[in-house]
């Protein structure tokens, strides 16, 4: 008799020091509901969770951020952006189509939206994830309409009426 697997949940925090331990925290919480959590990030970021984590049930995949180190941390937070944008997509993009993969969702930081993108792409579910305070969401969501309504010049700076 063929034993069910545990759905599958792709967790993608943005790879930053607040951002990376609530996504995992989320991860923890799935687990302990029955599903199995695969936490995809950054080789910079993989190598020092994957060692650390001893949370058995949570399987830790590394994405090529286009380091000549792997080892180093991104330079800069440019770096990351640019490998968020041009490398790591085709990476999400093959795992996420592997059939033997069987992703039933992908829960992305918003502020890797590059994955969301992506998700829709290959036809999986993907829920938003922000680790911080509603306040702070907000206010980001609210610039567009700022800079809109010209309280706030392209270069964001105040403009005073």
């Amino acid at each position: 008799m063929k034993v069910p697997q545990k759905p599958k949940i792709m967790f993608i925090p943005y790879p930053a020091q607040g951002h990376v331990t609530p996504m995992l925290h989320l991860a923890s919480a799935f687990l302990s509901r029955g599903f199995s959590p695969v936490v995809m990030t950054p080789e910079s970021i993989h190598r020092r969770i994957s060692t650390t984590n001893d949370d058995h049930g949570i399987t830790f995949l590394a994405l090529s951020d286009g380091q000549e180190r792997p080892d180093a941390l991104p330079s800069d937070f440019f770096s990351i952006e640019r490998s968020m944008e041009n490398i790591m997509p085709s990476q999400l993009e093959r795992f996420l189509l592997d059939e033997d993969a069987g992703v039933a969702c992908v829960v992305v930081d918003l502020l890797a939206s590059w994955a969301i993108r992506v998700a829709d792409r290959c036809g999986v579910p993907v829920a938003g994830f922000w680790p911080v305070m509603l306040a702070a969401y907000r206010m980001i969501e609210s610039i567009p309409e700022l800079v809109r309504t010209g309280i706030v010049s392209r270069k964001g700076n105040l403009i005073y009426l």
